[in-house]
């Protein structure tokens, strides 16, 4: 009887243990990924430098004649007078527009001055070829001497002389008539009033304000050593052209920009480096129609280093990095992941360019990288935007992008 005891409990026992579930032994499923195939584009290799705006053409408008300023652009309408300043400071003026007066009155009484003296002149030299007229035909009957005729002709001749010097003076005063109006000799954008009405100003010497142009439009940007010389011989291969002989295109993003919007052409690159910094002055110019652009904006400029070449990319996100260097994940046709080494180039916007390791349709992981590792079966769980048939596309991702 105290045998049974204890085997009865036992068979108790065993019979409160829960049965087995037949799904305990199911191994868990294949982790979840994204991925996306590797695409084969033509593109070109771009470098970027930093430079800033500059204008084209910048005038220093100076009096060109002395005296007083009695209309400037701050006097615009103010002023009763048969010229009238009609600009603003700061505004987009035209070749020829009326930016400052000088008093007038003065160059005008010279003018006259001079003309009258001109009149005057004529008047006389009509009388002495009349006086001249006579004493010719005096001559001729022997009623004169040979030298009162020489007479008439030196003063004919002298009056003449005199005549040509009138009329130059009366150009001359025209010309310092005109100079009273200072005008803008180009389109652009006029600056701020440096000399306000009342002021003395003197010829050649008074700054009254600038005007820069702004259509078209400088960038001066510097090209360190290493890029020069990077350049320099693959032109010497043959595999770039010469930016000294030919219109090297750019592209400019200003600082508020995404990419670079703006095209443009080199046209031109300094013949020295500068010894203290290693860098070469380049310069490009851009149309600029809209008027974004004006003097002294930081700019980012983007020039092409390479002629167009076919390339892998891949998503920059699929790319990552061990002990062992940059790599991606791939996954292969039967889902089974493989890590592939990877030596990359630049970057396309949210690709970047493999030079090795991977083939063009190859598909790599996007998400779901730190749940899987070499060997391992995954489970694709997106339908990728590119695929094998469309992955060897020509799209040029690198003009102007």
């Amino acid at each position: 009887m105290k045998c049974l005891i204890p085997v009865l409990a036992i068979v108790a026992l065993v019979g409160c243990t829960p049965e087995r579930s037949p799904d305990t032994d199911t191994p868990p499923p294949p982790p979840g990924v994204l991925v996306e195939p590797a695409t084969a584009r033509d593109i070109i290799d771009f470098r970027e430098f930093t430079g800033r705006t500059a204008a084209v053409d910048s005038v220093e408008l100076r009096a060109r004649v002395s005296g007083y300023l009695r209309q400037t652009p701050r006097t615009k309408g103010n002023v009763e007078s048969e010229l009238q300043v009609k600009v603003d400071e700061g505004m987009l003026v035209k070749e020829n527009d009326l930016l400052f007066v000088i008093d007038r009155k003065p160059y005008q009484l010279a003018l006259q001055q001079s003309q009258g003296a001109l009149d005057a002149a004529k008047a006389k030299l009509k009388q002495a070829n009349k006086d001249l007229s006579r004493s010719e035909q005096l001559l001729d009957r022997n009623a004169t001497s040979r030298a009162e005729y020489d007479q008439s002709i030196a003063a004919v001749a002298d009056l003449q002389g005199q005549i040509e010097t009138l009329k130059a003076t009366v150009a001359r005063n025209e010309l310092d008539l005109d100079y009273t109006q200072v005008r803008s000799p180009i389109d652009g954008l006029l600056g701020r009033t440096l000399v306000t009405v009342g002021n003395l100003v003197s010829a050649d010497s008074t700054i009254l304000s600038t005007v820069v142009s702004i259509n078209p439009i400088y960038v001066d940007f510097d090209v360190d050593e290493q890029s020069v010389l990077d350049y320099r011989t693959r032109m010497l291969d043959g595999k770039v052209d010469n930016a000294r002989k030919t219109k090297i295109k750019a592209w400019l993003g200003l600082g508020n920009e995404s990419g670079f919007p703006h095209e443009g052409v080199i046209d031109f690159v300094n013949n020295v480096t500068d010894p203290n910094t290693g860098n070469t002055r380049v310069r490009a110019t851009f149309e600029n129609e809209t008027g974004i652009l004006s003097p002294g904006l930081f700019a980012r400029v983007r020039v092409p280093f390479t002629a167009k070449y076919k390339a892998t990319l891949v998503p920059s996100n699929s790319i990552a990095m061990d002990q062992q260097g940059r790599h991606v994940m791939v996954v292969r046709d039967d889902n089974e992941v493989s890590r592939r080494s990877v030596t990359l180039g630049p970057i396309r916007d949210d690709m970047t360019v493999v030079r090795d390791g991977i083939q063009a349709g190859e598909r790599v992981v996007i998400s779901g990288l730190q749940k899987i590792r070499p060997g391992i079966k995954v489970r694709v769980e997106n339908e990728p935007s590119g695929s094998t048939k469309n992955s060897d596309s020509s799209e040029d991702v690198g003009d102007g992008a």
